[in-house]
């Protein structure tokens, strides 16, 4: 049997005494030292010198491309599936997903976008089959408040126009059925169904102007916030769940591939480099408002772990061998060592 060499014996030894230091009680001082010195190195280093943009695109549009299509993305939605088949487990209320300050502000913003609201409302007017629907929409409402109460019907927003048409023709809709109002509002009606999207539009826009719109949305919210919900109860029938999964991740599959979306990511990442490419990485740490101590006590729970399965399973001497034993074996060795290598 060859003896071994004075280089495989050296790398021996190394090897050993990386798996002890790896292993052992060092592991916690080894970590902190490898955060530190990253962070060192981010302070010193941009983030532009550090990464290409162009390389980070390339990146970004491979995993829209390939991430929503894969397994894991599949095996991802059939668990959020069951998730959300299965309920909570455990017993909330609404309130402790949102906060009433957070309510109002939400409110807030949705209720200023209503002239964006009525502007896209306006646009579907032009569509035929949604000014028909819309025609029979408010055929119908204004058909049931009519019958019920006519003066609660002048007071609703753009209702009030359409009982200027006349009161022969309110009498004429009173005790009718909505079919029948809806056939005489369509005749009645100076552009048919355009005219009928037009005054669902400013029913809508008007009910959203109205500042009580704000005050029922509040309420609503103080009526449900502190009731109890959740403890196992079912959201969603298995297959129903499985089912709305699958389609959300079928469009997230066509639409992450999709032209816009890829140059949306693209300019991600131009308005991230525009921001930091020249400043260094630790400033990017700091604006994630991590800290040195939290990195550290991070990485120190987690290595722990990680290393002793990878040395439990041979892995981690696999790996530091394979690391180390082209230096023994390269030509440089050889030369200090002489005749015995």
């Amino acid at each position: 049997m060859t003896s071994p060499t004075i280089a495989e014996q050296l790398l021996d030894a190394q090897v050993r005494w990386t798996l002890a230091r790896l292993t052992g009680d060092e592991v916690p001082v080894l970590v902190t030292a490898v955060v530190d010195d990253a962070l060192a190195t981010a302070a010193a280093v941009t983030i532009g010198e550090l990464v290409d943009p162009a390389e980070v695109k390339t990146l970004a549009r491979l995993a829209a491309t390939r991430a929503p299509a894969s397994s894991a993305a599949t095996t991802l939605a059939e668990t959020a599936a069951q998730i959300l088949s299965d309920g909570p487990a455990d017993e909330y209320t609404l309130r402790e997903l949102i906060d009433r300050e957070n309510v109002e502000r939400l409110t807030d913003e949705m209720l200023a976008l209503t002239p964006t609201l009525a502007k896209a409302l306006d646009d579907l007017t032009s569509s035929p089959l949604v000014a028909s629907l819309a025609s029979r929409f408010v055929g119908r409402i204004v058909n049931d408040v009519l019958a019920g109460n006519r003066a609660v019907a002048e007071r609703i927003p753009g209702v009030g126009s359409l009982m200027n048409l006349g009161t022969s023709v309110a009498g004429k809709a009173i005790g009718k059925t909505g079919e029948q109002f809806e056939q005489l509002f369509g005749d009645t009606a100076a552009k048919g169904a355009e005219f009928a999207m037009s005054r669902l539009n400013k029913i809508i826009i008007a009910t959203l102007d109205d500042p009580q719109t704000r005050t029922a949305v509040l309420e609503v919210f103080d009526l449900y916030a502190d009731r109890p919900a959740g403890h196992g109860e079912r959201l969603l029938p298995h297959d129903d769940a499985l089912r709305v999964a699958g389609l959300g991740q079928d469009l997230a599959i066509t639409a992450a591939a999709s032209a816009p979306v890829l140059a949306l990511l693209d300019a991600f990442v131009d308005g991230f480099f525009a921001t930091y490419a020249d400043h260094p990485a630790a400033v990017l740490i700091e604006d994630i408002d991590l800290t040195r101590d939290d990195l550290v006590e991070r990485a120190v729970a987690m290595a722990p772990r990680l290393l002793a399965a990878a040395a439990a399973s041979g892995e981690l001497e696999r790996v530091v061998t394979e690391h180390l034993a082209p230096f023994y074996a390269s030509p440089e060795v050889a030369a200090i060592l002489g005749a015995q290598v």
